[in-house]
């Protein structure tokens, strides 16, 4: 009888060591969650391999439990006064309660999305700070700025400022973080359908398809007049 009891004791102790640590993973930020948002959404609107995170890295960047640095879903920016929110639920009543004080500038969520200058981006202030959704609107608006600026370095150049001396040290910024972009991310989930072939940076040969910064490219950068 003593046996039986010691071996059930191991049997639960054996299914507590599982689920304990799942329980826990529940309730733990997703560190990944901007870069696959962002990987899926590169994908689908044909961004080069790595720069939309790259984005995200410089505007939302935070060091994780690992030491490693990755954009972090509940962002906020006034100012330029970042602020790095535990959960989606603070973050929103964060932005609620500064819409509430008069502050209508204020940046949001992996890719720092302006709700002044992009009004109409999100349905609700929770859809703001969901990574997925906030990745599909960067990456529409970094798509569209590379097809009227015709290049995308001047389509991430437009993403940060129209003006030169805002746009062009972020530029640079962005292009140290996409070369070093080493960090494997895990593939996300394809909801989109067919893959989208990532189109050749301008100044590279035809045909060939550049996933990182070519030497001698002019930099790359917001959408913020």
């Amino acid at each position: 009888m003593r046996w039986h009891c010691a071996a059930f004791a191991l049997a639960v102790l054996a299914v507590l060591a599982v689920l304990v640590p799942l329980c826990a993973g529940a309730t733990e930020p997703d560190w990944q969650a901007c870069a696959q948002a962002g990987t899926a959404a590169e994908q689908r609107f044909g961004i080069p391999d790595g720069l939309l995170r790259a984005i995200g890295q410089i505007e939302s960047g935070r060091t994780g439990p690992d030491g490693v640095a990755a954009p972090w879903p509940w962002t906020i920016d006034v100012g330029g006064a970042g602020r790095f929110l535990p959960s989606r639920g603070a973050a929103v009543t964060a932005v609620r309660d500064l819409l509430a004080g008069g502050t209508a500038s204020i940046d949001v969520g992996c890719f720092q999305v302006n709700l002044r200058y992009h009004p109409d981006a999100f349905a609700s202030l929770d859809e703001a700070f969901d990574p997925v959704a906030n990745a599909l609107y960067a990456a529409r608006f970094l798509a569209g700025l590379r097809v009227r600026d015709g290049s995308w370095q001047a389509a991430v150049a437009a993403y940060h400022s129209a003006t030169p001396e805002h746009g062009l040290p972020y530029r640079d910024r962005v292009l140290s973080a996409w070369n070093d972009d080493t960090t494997p991310v895990a593939p996300p989930v394809i909801a989109y359908g067919v893959r989208v072939i990532t189109p050749v940076l301008a100044g590279t040969a035809p045909g060939v398809i550049a996933l990182r910064p070519v030497s001698g490219l002019p930099g790359l950068v917001r959408g913020r007049s």
